[in-house]
């Protein structure tokens, strides 16, 4: 009931357009139901002339035409305005919703995506508001309003015509519910588990769509493919059972209910005949079948929504347990980086209670120094670049950067002052200068253009026909790997970080294309504090401090010289790469 609450509630967003709609709804019913008793005056007004052997007034017999058919008209005008009217506010109430879960989804921390599938995520924000569009806002406001709206008018308008008529309809109470109960129990599994099938399959395809390479590469075309044919065998198996289940028991059924309810209305006036007693006009007669003709449709329609409502709360709780996640923390002071010195001081870190990934980390880095970071996979060098982020907090310790404590200040303002760049590169589809200035007015396409010279893309740039507005598609797939690493390095300089971090920056990209980076780096590290996690260690020979970690804990400091002279973990690790050079040269 909390769910249906909640997305209700959405519906204050579009009042207006749902109230209009409403009240053109109940006039279209209202006059849809009322128009048949113009049709029993017109019956009984020939039956009656017949009878008494008059002639029919055929100006009477055209007036209450011209009001049947103004009236159909008009109910069927109103009835296509009013579903017009109710179907635009559902599509913006759910555009709403849509909006909210992604722009809720980029708040997150980085921590809630660590083990849910992006497709999964994603089959939250489209297809499980998708499906409140269509068996919530659209469907039960609007279609399951209708069809209850049509059924109580015609079942009063049947005790109207004929009390004991609608009082016997009542006896289909219980015999509704015993349906309603039946087809609610056996057709909601069925519907969770079509939900279900649906986003697995989403999250199997974009999984294989990023992929892809790999899947070719590895010769694993049939293997996913099987795969991918069990799940959608499930999905279609799932269909089918629903489609077995809507048959008998939503239309069908009705159909047997509408039969045996008119037999027993014709063996009602029999019987009363039978007593010498003719009850009803031929008319009235007209006016009752119409009424129980059009009675069973929207009963039967109203059972099938019902389990659609149980689909949309399935949808509508995923929606919401999105909405429902806590966001980063955005309070605190606002960060002021003048010279960009980072000191990490007794820091403890896990990303699991009881399984410790940094232990007791200490050091400290002054303005414009360069620090490597080095270790093997594991040993906690992009935990230090995540805290150092605020992607996640330390449980113990502080991070210093200026002489503030980091997880004192707004998260937003933390990062403002970093510029990174990964080990692999993400470009959006847009442009290249898209890319590079990320939507910051701030930065304009000189500032853009300055920054892809500075890292060396210089001669990217003179091969694209529209400069920094060459067009970029998903992911950057029509550039190379060097190229997408040059744009993401303008990316971060362009913002003018206090802070830079190169994660692995430089381990996809050719060994002509790392001294242009290199070269360009040697000019924009100045004045910058820059932190780098290498494994190529020729990276970092030149950085004033290097920190090699083992198992979460700093064993070596120092510079190069020093670390060799050592003759430790970092000298066992640099030889061992030259060696592996010198052989593969």
């Amino acid at each position: 009931m909390t769910t249906f609450k909640r997305l209700v509630a959405y519906l204050r967003y579009e009042w207006r357009i749902y109230l209009l709609g409403f009240l053109l709804l109940l006039v279209s019913v209202g006059l849809s139901v009322y128009l048949p008793t113009l049709g029993k005056l017109m019956i009984d007004t020939i039956s009656r002339a017949v009878r008494h052997k008059q002639a029919i007034n055929q100006s009477d017999l055209i007036r209450l035409f011209a009001y049947y058919v103004g009236g159909v008209c008009l109910s069927a005008g109103l009835g296509y305005l009013a579903s017009y009217l109710l179907g635009v506010g559902s599509n913006r109430v759910s555009k709403i919703l849509r909006d909210q879960t992604h722009e809720h989804m980029q708040k997150l921390p980085i921590s809630y995506f660590d083990n849910k599938p992006a497709g999964k995520i994603a089959a939250r924000i489209v297809n499980d508001t998708e499906s409140l569009r269509q068996n919530f806002y659209h469907n039960f406001t609007a279609q399951a309003l209708l069809n209850a709206i049509q059924v109580i008018g015609i079942y009063l308008a049947t005790c109207w015509v004929s009390l004991p008529v609608g009082f016997g309809l009542t006896a289909l109470i219980p015999l509704l519910i015993l349906w309603q109960y039946i087809y609610t129990k056996k057709a909601t599994p069925l519907n969770n588990l079509f939900r279900e099938t649906v986003s697995e399959l989403n999250s199997q395809t974009a999984e294989i769509v990023q992929g892809v390479a790999i899947v070719q590469a590895f010769n694993q075309e049939e293997a996913i493919y099987d795969d991918f044919q069990t799940q959608n065998q499930i999905w279609m198996q799932t269909g089918i059972k629903k489609l077995q289940l809507d048959s008998p028991l939503s239309w069908e059924f009705a159909d047997l209910l509408e039969h045996i309810v008119m037999f027993c209305l014709l063996l009602y006036i029999g019987i009363q005949y039978d007593q010498v007693k003719m009850v009803y006009s031929a008319g009235t007669l007209f006016v009752l079948m119409n009424y129980i003709s059009r009675l069973f449709g929207p009963l039967a329609m109203l059972v099938r929504q019902f389990a659609l409502f149980q689909l949309a709360m399935t949808s509508g709780q995923r929606v919401l347990e999105l909405l429902d996640q806590p966001i980063e923390d955005q309070s605190g002071k606002e960060l002021e980086v003048s010279k960009g010195k980072v000191a990490f001081e007794g820091v403890h870190f896990a990303y699991e209670k009881g399984h410790p990934v940094l232990k007791d980390i200490h050091f400290s880095v002054d303005q414009g120094q360069t620090v490597g970071l080095v270790g093997h996979t594991g040993s906690g060098k992009s935990s230090i670049i995540n805290l150092l982020f605020r992607f996640y907090d330390a449980q113990e310790g502080q991070i210093l950067i200026d002489g503030q404590d980091i997880q004192a200040c707004q998260r937003a303002s933390v990062r403002q002052q970093m510029g990174i760049v990964l080990q692999e590169p993400y470009l959006f589809t847009g442009t290249v200068a898209s890319n590079v200035h990320m939507n910051d007015p701030a930065i304009s396409d000189q500032m853009v253009e300055e920054a892809l010279i500075k890292v060396g893309a210089g001669p990217m740039l003179a091969k694209f026909e529209k400069g920094i507005h060459e067009p970029v598609i998903e992911k950057g797939q029509s550039l190379s790997s060097g190229e997408r690493q040059l744009i993401s390095f303008a990316r971060a300089l362009a913002s003018q970080p206090k802070i830079l971090i190169l994660d692995e920056a430089t381990s996809h990209i050719d060994t002509e294309t790392e001294e242009v980076i290199q070269q360009a780096m040697n000019i924009v590290k100045e004045g910058r504090t820059t932190f780098i996690v290498a494994h190529r260690l020729s990276t970092i020979q030149a950085a004033d401090l290097i920190l090699v970690l083992d198992k979460g804990e700093i064993v070596e400091r120092g510079n190069h010289e020093s670390l060799m002279a050592l003759n430790g973990q970092y000298a066992q690790m640099y030889r061992l790469q030259a060696k592996v050079s010198q052989a593969s040269a």
